[in-house]
């Protein structure tokens, strides 16, 4: 920077004018302690992350059936919710190299980014009906084809329907479809993207009282 070059900048709605002369003695001092400034931005970085699952924990944990909404899920078995906790990673040593990655299994996926199911290799797909259902929402049958003294009828509706002879009661199971649409109710993206800023403020505020740590050391 030339001596006759005035730099200025607003943070937390106050003005520097010294900017240059700022921001010469920070770059300072973060290169003299890089190594601890990358350090706590990795700290941060997976604290953040894990935060961002713990809310998907949270938001997505209410009894099945009524917790499932238009942008929540039912809490059913917890390995889906448990695959988003186990997912976070956080890598690298240098500013250029951290880098944090959130995910899931494949049914988190299919719940954040929504799509259509179709069967791979039978005609149909089968859709469990509430007596086909534990208490919590979870399969009572790996597949239909567990189930006995069963048969296939339309329904009123006009539905294919997997019925279960118990007895002198005939009571429904699966449904038959050809395909399953689910929509977006995961909201991860939606998530990350709100708690972005407030991140990267955490973040600078952390570095900047480990600069000034290391300063005073």
């Amino acid at each position: 920077m030339g001596s006759d070059l005035t730099l200025e900048f607003e943070f937390r709605n106050k003005r520097f004018r010294d900017a240059e002369k700022g921001l010469r003695s920070f770059h300072h001092h973060l290169k003299a302690s890089w190594d601890g400034s990358a350090k706590v931005l990795s700290q941060e970085l997976r604290a953040f992350l894990d935060e961002i699952a713990q809310a998907m924990v949270l938001r997505h944990s209410g009894a099945w059936p009524g917790g499932t909404g238009s942008e929540t899920l039912s809490k059913r078995s917890g390995k889906m919710l448990q695959s988003i906790v186990d997912s976070v990673v956080v890598n690298g040593q240098t500013f250029s190299t951290i880098r944090g990655t959130i995910g899931g299994s494949m049914i988190a996926g299919v719940q954040e980014f929504g799509a259509t199911i179709k069967p791979k290799k039978a005609k149909y797909l089968t859709v469990p009906l509430p007596a086909a259902l534990n208490s919590d929402g979870t399969p009572r049958k790996k597949s239909a084809r567990e189930w006995d003294n069963t048969f296939v009828a339309r329904s009123k509706a006009g539905n294919l329907i997997i019925f279960q002879r118990r007895g002198t009661q005939i009571v429904p199971l699966y449904v038959l479809k050809t395909s399953v649409t689910i929509p977006p109710r995961l909201g991860m993206r939606k998530t990350l993207d709100v708690g972005l800023p407030y991140f990267v403020e955490k973040s600078m505020d952390a570095i900047v009282r480990a600069v000034a740590t290391a300063k005073g050391a």
